[in-house]
């Protein structure tokens, strides 16, 4: 699907963004890519649907992916929005060997890693550089972020939460529809917009 290239590319990428959790040596970085393959996912095409298990983390070389799941009255929550160079998951599958409760499709035309989990956990059993990888990645994630996103959801008003959004995602709400980051944020369009509005105002 893809040219040897490209290939080599996003796989640099990848270790690119990686070293900001830890260095992988040559051979760990081999090894980490024999357990991953690169995909192109259309945009709408959905990579992780409810009520099945998850087996892949997704490393974004290119395009938008959006986890979001439904509740008992049908209505769409969006969890996360991720761009270029972020990880994405449905995390509580992949850790309790359950079948998600989330779900993650492609907003964009798509280019993305997809790493075998299950794989990824045997390594990290014989290599110290993939458990203190995983150790860093979760620690700054799935604990510092997501407690001071909790945080912010409860103190900050939707302007600053939207400011915050943009700043960690440039110019995200040019590529995809508006609804989805209102949704994400909690806020319903008409809101979005006008804190927008007020943002170039000022």
């Amino acid at each position: 699907m893809s040219n040897q290239k490209e290939e080599l590319d996003c796989f640099k990428q990848l270790r690119e963004v990686c070293k900001e959790y830890q260095d992988f040596s040559d051979d760990s970085f081999e090894k980490l890519k024999k357990i991953s393959f690169l995909k192109e996912a259309k945009k709408g095409e959905i990579l992780q649907d409810v009520y099945s298990l998850a087996k892949y983390i997704y490393f974004i070389c290119k395009g938008i992916l959006r986890t979001f799941f439904l509740n008992s009255n049908g209505a769409i929550y969006t969890k996360n929005l991720f761009s270029e160079n972020y990880f994405s998951a449905s995390k509580v599958s992949l850790l309790t060997g359950e079948d998600s409760y989330l779900c993650i499709d492609a907003l964009e035309d798509s280019i993305l890693i997809c790493i075998d989990f299950k794989e990824y956990k045997k390594l990290i059993e014989k290599n110290d550089e993939f458990k203190n990888f995983y150790i860093n990645y979760l620690e700054k994630n799935w604990v510092i972020i997501k407690e001071k996103n909790e945080i912010s959801l409860i103190f900050d008003d939707a302007s600053i939460r939207y400011e915050s959004f943009i700043k960690n995602n440039p110019n995200i709400q040019n590529r995809i529809p508006l609804h989805h980051i209102a949704n994400h944020l909690g806020i319903t369009p008409t809101q979005l917009s006008r804190i927008r509005k007020k943002i170039k105002e000022n």
